[in-house]
């Protein structure tokens, strides 16, 4: 359902319904699905570690913050999870370890084919080198997406303004102007404090209805 702040309720109702030019989605939770748990296990058989220790070591701590916010590179992430699990993985075969646990949500699919045809679409996305490498790969769907902004190029992760602010600066447009979708509801109260609106992703269906809502055409 739409769910701006309610700190930023005054801001979208000085808005009003405005007309949506620009379709802003997250990635993980939205069009994929994915689950850490895929590379531990992976890992752990590979290594002989425990599951749980492959966790701790790549998960842990700030980790994978800093590799989502573009302070490690894949190689930089590689070697720390590496040293830290004391092995001796390849980096071309740890890539594809860590990159193969995604899986599309068919329905999100079909609704960002619908909306290309009359909207451009901006991917936003807090993800990493290794992923969004991986992604841009083996999920053809992203081909609908114009921009992608994505927080280890930006050096900043969602709820931070600036990564909102970046998409804006690409599109040239008002936060009025755009509708950001995401899963988690600190995104979308972040896009919602710049004056964007904002979706709350449960469903691709429910998506839809609030998308109509917001004055969306959906082909």
């Amino acid at each position: 359902m739409v769910r701006p702040m309610a700190d930023a309720g005054a801001m979208m109702a000085e808005m009003g319904s405005g007309e949506i030019r620009l379709i802003i989605s997250d990635f993980g939770g939205v069009i994929c699905t994915f689950d850490y748990r895929i590379f531990c296990e992976r890992l752990a058989r590979r290594t002989g570690r425990a599951a749980d220790q492959v966790l701790a070591a790549a998960f842990g701590d700030h980790l994978q913050e800093d590799f989502e916010s573009g302070k490690l590179s894949g190689r930089d992430y590689h070697r720390e999870v590496m040293a830290r699990l004391e092995a001796a993985v390849p980096y071309e075969e740890f890539y594809a370890m860590y990159g193969d646990i995604f899986t599309e949500i068919p329905a999100t699919g079909d609704l960002l084919r619908r909306l290309r045809a009359r909207y451009p679409l901006y991917l936003l996305s807090d993800t990493n080198e290794i992923h969004f490498g991986y992604v841009r790969k083996t999920v053809p769907l992203l081909s609908v997406f114009d921009e992608f902004i994505v927080s280890y190029q930006v050096g900043a992760m969602k709820p931070d303004p600036r990564i909102y602010r970046e998409a804006l600066r690409r599109s040239g447009l008002p936060g009025a102007a755009c509708v950001f979708v995401d899963d988690r509801a600190t995104n979308i109260e972040g896009a919602a404090r710049l004056g964007i609106h904002a979706v709350q992703f449960e469903s691709p269906g429910q998506v839809a209805a609030d998308l109509a809502r917001l004055g969306v055409i959906i082909p």
